[in-house]
């Protein structure tokens, strides 16, 4: 059987720096991949090179459903069902928030008018973005809002493979209950979730197993009870016992 989703042997350098290393997963289709590591471990440029935004790994594959699309354009790669949030609030800060959507509905998923903002009311109902901020410019959005207004916009591109990057950063005990429920929301309607946080009891709370990097290379992967008491990523986290 073809796998779903498969990285093979991706790396990507900056310089002298390796900030992914040889690394190598597969995915299965509906469940929630949890990738966690310290600052600088390579994982939002791990999204990066699945995304090809804003650039794609020196060497190795990203295979979907049997398709090698390493070298197809980003809006190629959205237009498949592979779509990202950023870790950042990542929003057309001038245009008002409908219109953020709609941009991304237009440009992925080909739909103009009355068709575009149906998609963008969809999205918005799915995720819990309250229409009544649409006409808002999404620079006025306090950073919460503006976190719904990411997802808003990913979803409204009707993702196969949803890659979030610290969805909860920067957000309160509340609102972390909020991207929770999100996310296994969106999961129980068939979307596979690639998740990136620091938020500990979000990422193991949501995650059917785990992935940590440590300077661009996997040394953890594996069910969270597994990966959470591995020595190798507690001193990865927490330094060696002294």
């Amino acid at each position: 059987m073809t796998p779903f989703f498969e990285i093979r042997n991706l790396s990507k350098s900056f310089g002298g720096l390796k900030a992914v290393n040889d690394l190598s997963l597969t995915v299965e289709e509906g469940e929630i991949m949890g990738i966690a590591g310290p600052n600088g471990s390579g994982k939002s440029t791990l999204f990066n090179l699945i995304t090809k935004i804003p650039f794609g790994p020196d060497s190795g594959s990203v295979v979907f459903r049997g398709e090698a699309i390493e070298n197809r354009a980003d809006k190629t790669i959205a237009r498949m069902g592979i779509v990202r949030t950023f870790q950042r609030e990542a929003v057309f800060a001038s245009l008002s928030c409908v219109d953020n959507i709609l941009v991304a509905v237009e440009q992925t998923g080909g739909l103009r008018g009355a068709e575009a903002e149906k998609r963008a009311d969809e999205a918005s109902d799915i995720v819990g973005f309250p229409r009544n901020f649409h006409n808002i410019p999404a620079a006025q959005l306090p950073v919460f809002y503006q976190k719904q207004l990411m997802i808003t916009t990913a979803v409204a591109q009707q993702p196969t493979i949803l890659l979030m990057d610290e969805p909860a950063s920067s957000l309160v005990d509340d609102e972390v209950d909020w991207v929770h429920e999100t996310i296994k929301r969106l999961n129980a309607m068939g979307m596979t979730i690639l998740l990136i946080e620091h938020i500990l009891p979000l990422l193991t709370g949501v995650s059917s197993r785990l992935l940590v990097l440590e300077q661009g290379t996997p040394i953890a992967l594996g069910a969270v009870k597994d990966v959470i008491r591995d020595p190798a990523v507690v001193e990865a986290f927490l330094g060696k016992p002294q």
